[in-house]
């Protein structure tokens, strides 16, 4: 319990010489965290050279934002949360497929547990484009009037009143044709589906 005090008070040190603007005191920081964020990186991206990237690219912007700090968690909490962003910045922008993943990280006796539970569940390019497909031939399976109206109300910004004074009907009846042109589309969704 002592030695864990006197930790955090050299750890408390530390950040506050950083703050300052200490290279050296940034730099041990690094050196007493970097094992902790490698092994974060490394469960999220499942490879070491990425992991070893990420390291680097989360005490970077650690340097830059060591401003931020509000000192509410401990420095290595901070550090962890970067370094979990930082790691899915890095998947997103490689692949847009689903996956999930369960990071553990040591709690401060010591156990183990699952504390974050990650996802990206973009569609994938193909499922981009089949579903583009999809709501491009429900659009246009719709009777010429009624794609007009759905175009200017969705995509323009009329108002139910704006339309039925373009098209000389009554608001009611305006509403209707767009909900009816709504409910075609979804029809025809749902019978390609």
């Amino acid at each position: 319990m002592k030695k864990t005090t006197q930790n955090l008070k050299f750890e408390e040190s530390l950040v506050t010489t950083a703050r300052g603007g200490s290279p050296d005191a940034l730099a041990e920081l690094a050196c007493l965290h970097s094992p902790q964020i490698y092994r974060v990186s490394l469960t999220i991206l499942r490879n070491h050279a990425d992991a070893e990237d990420n390291v680097q690219d989360v005490f970077c912007k650690a340097h830059k934002n060591i401003h931020r700090f509000e000192g509410r968690s401990r420095f290595s909490s901070w550090l962890v949360r970067i370094a979990v962003n930082e790691a899915l910045m890095k998947i997103r922008s490689r692949r847009s497929e689903r996956m999930v993943f369960h990071v553990d990280m040591p709690r401060p006796e010591g156990e183990y547990r699952p504390l974050l539970e990650i996802e990206d569940d973009r569609p994938d390019p193909e499922r981009q484009y089949m579903t583009r497909e999809l709501a491009a031939r429900a659009f246009h399976g719709l009777r010429p009037l009624l794609r007009q109206m759905f175009t200017l109300h969705a995509a323009g910004g009329w108002t139910h009143r704006e339309l039925a004074g373009a098209i000389g009907i009554t608001v009611s009846t305006a509403k209707s044709r767009i909900f009816r042109a709504r409910a075609q589309m979804q029809q025809r969704l749902h019978a390609h589906c």
